[in-house]
């Protein structure tokens, strides 16, 4: 069941991050790296859908201010919609239910399992968003976490 409060991941849940050869260590010093990334479209059409019902929030993290700048520009591009004060940008290895203030009626959905296992530690839901980029198969079911393919099947 899905809480009131959406936290959503950008990097390979909104954005292709992964297609990128390097990707890692291109996003912390290329400029305008993730400007350039192709949107995965379904799932923001899924967003605008389950904005309905859902208080959506952007929860991602980022090596540097300058990426920072960057991942707002490319939401601004594909969710204008989006006001900025719903987009929370961390820094990388931080854990994300440190910047969500109602844990207990939110629910992140990431790709990387560590991020929700930690999330889960700290009060609030999880949902694993499946790709071919970072599956660890096996972990989220050992720990039980629900996943997803595709975020039009929270709808």
């Amino acid at each position: 069941m899905l809480t009131k409060n959406l936290y959503i991941d950008m990097d390979d849940v909104l954005a292709r991050f992964s297609t990128q050869k390097n990707a890692l260590e291109r996003f912390e010093i290329e400029d305008k790296f993730f400007q350039k990334l192709k949107p995965i479209r379904k799932n923001l059409r899924a967003i605008k859908k389950l904005a309905k019902n859902h208080n959506i929030f952007i929860l991602s993290a980022s090596p540097n201010k300058r990426a920072d700048l960057d991942k707002r520009l490319w939401l601004k591009k594909y969710l204008p919609n989006l006001s900025q004060n719903k987009v929370i940008l961390c820094r990388l290895g931080e854990n994300k239910a440190n910047y969500v203030k109602d844990i207990a009626n939110s629910t992140l959905i990431d790709d990387y399992t560590l991020n929700l296992i930690k999330f889960r530690k700290s009060g609030g839901n999880a949902i694993k968003f499946l790709n071919k980029y970072d599956n660890e198969i096996g972990k989220h079911t050992k720990h039980k976490i629900k996943y997803v393919k595709n975020l039009l099947e929270l709808i």
